[in-house]
């Protein structure tokens, strides 16, 4: 499965991360590096950027990972709003798109994993459907787990 790429929403355009891009994010060049590694290695899975299509700025980092969750390879939602972005919207527009895009590419599952005090997360992925599924222990730490089916 393949999501192309940029994904338009009305104010953001999804896109391949640039090491630039780590600048805008306030993020640094390793861990933006990290993720760009992984997208030339994962088939184009990993974190994008998530543009501000008014300013040019990158806002936050989202996409979709391969993970191993519980010992089962598994598509994983992730987003990161920069900051300086935070309560604007951002997170849920991007992840929308970004779930949209994988269930038209052809995805029956994704998951997605989020600290269990994380409130804006859990907002988040609640307005998009997703059930929890408990607790989860990932790189020694604990997370909220959620599924969405198609």
């Amino acid at each position: 499965m393949r999501i192309e790429l940029p994904i338009e929403t009305e104010r953001l355009l999804i896109r391949p991360l640039e090491l630039g891009d780590a600048e805008d994010l306030r993020e640094s060049e390793e861990w933006v590096q990290e993720k760009i590694d992984r997208f030339e290695r994962d088939g184009g899975m990993s974190l994008w950027a998530a543009v501000d299509r008014e300013s040019g700025c990158a806002v936050a980092l989202a996409g979709l990972q391969w993970e191993q969750i519980e010992g089962r390879r598994e598509l994983d939602l992730g987003c990161v709003v920069a900051t300086h972005a935070q309560q604007r919207g951002y997170a849920t527009e991007a992840s929308e798109a970004i779930v949209n895009a994988a269930f038209a590419a052809g995805c029956e599952r994704l998951t997605a994993m989020t600290g269990p005090d994380n409130a804006a997360a859990l907002h988040v992925l609640q307005k998009l459907e997703f059930t929890p599924q408990g607790e989860t222990t990932f790189e020694g730490r604990r997370y909220a787990f959620f599924v969405r089916q198609r």
